[in-house]
């Protein structure tokens, strides 16, 4: 009970341990019993889901380690499934978590999906750092999956929202390495919205960074997209950058 607690983390939900331990609820009571006589855990939260923890952050480490990588493996996608099932319309709330789970569970699919969210929902509070890694985390677990068009849509969708916060936290050079491979991906599968959108970054990046000739080719390539597709969103934005270089 202890180790499935370790996985879980180490705040440990009680709705969860009973969901992942597979247990019957006298059993896990009769369990935590003896792990909070013991000093093992101790309860913080009654209401409205009552919460355990760790009393020693040295315990909840050395518990995990004595699991096997497949168990560990299998215990986080379980608890993927279980965060899934118990807050059906809170998931937000628990976004996170699902990541991280998800990330060790090794479902990839899931873990892009909720790495994603949680970067938004980081850069939404302004938490530009910690979006950053996010959205940088999801492109790791995004390699794992089947190169398809949605995978390479997702890569070039998960550059923009790299751009965003690199852009914030002033690190150009990264946010130019970013645009020019979802440039590629773009050109690759001939998306010409996602180009346009694309083209238009670059030439924000260029003309802070000085390189005007770039910032002006750039933007004329957003502004001749944005005209064939009718993109009026684009079309100001680009307008606006070729205007400026």
């Amino acid at each position: 009970l202890l180790q499935t607690a370790s996985v879980i983390g180490k705040d440990v939900p009680l709705l969860l341990l009973h969901a992942v331990a597979e247990l019957a609820d006298d059993v896990v009571q009769r369990g935590l019993a003896h792990l909070q006589a013991a000093e093992f855990l101790y309860e913080t939260r009654l209401f409205p889901d009552p919460e355990y923890t760790f009393k020693h952050a040295l315990t909840h480490d050395v518990t995990y380690g004595t699991l096997l990588q497949e168990r560990r493996k299998a215990l986080h996608a379980r608890i993927v499934g279980a965060i899934e099932h118990s807050y059906p319309d809170r998931l937000t709330e628990h976004v996170e978590r699902l990541a991280h789970h998800a990330v060790r569970g090794e479902m990839w699919e899931q873990a892009v999906t909720y790495l994603r969210q949680a970067g938004a929902k980081a850069s939404a509070r302004s938490a530009n750092r910690e979006a950053v890694t996010c959205f940088e985390q999801a492109l790791v677990a995004l390699e794992h999956l089947p190169e398809t068009r949605e995978t390479l849509e997702q890569a070039i969708d998960l550059r923009l929202d790299l751009r965003n916060s690199l852009f914030i936290l002033a690190e150009l050079s990264k946010v130019r390495d970013h645009l020019r491979d979802a440039e590629r991906l773009a050109r690759g599968l001939d998306d010409q919205r996602r180009l346009g959108w694309v083209s238009l970054y670059i030439s924000h990046n260029s003309l802070v960074t000085g390189y005007s000739t770039e910032a002006r080719a750039s933007g004329q390539t957003a502004c001749t997209i944005a005209e064939a597709l009718g993109d009026l969103p684009l079309q100001i934005g680009a307008n606006i950058y070729l205007g400026a270089a």
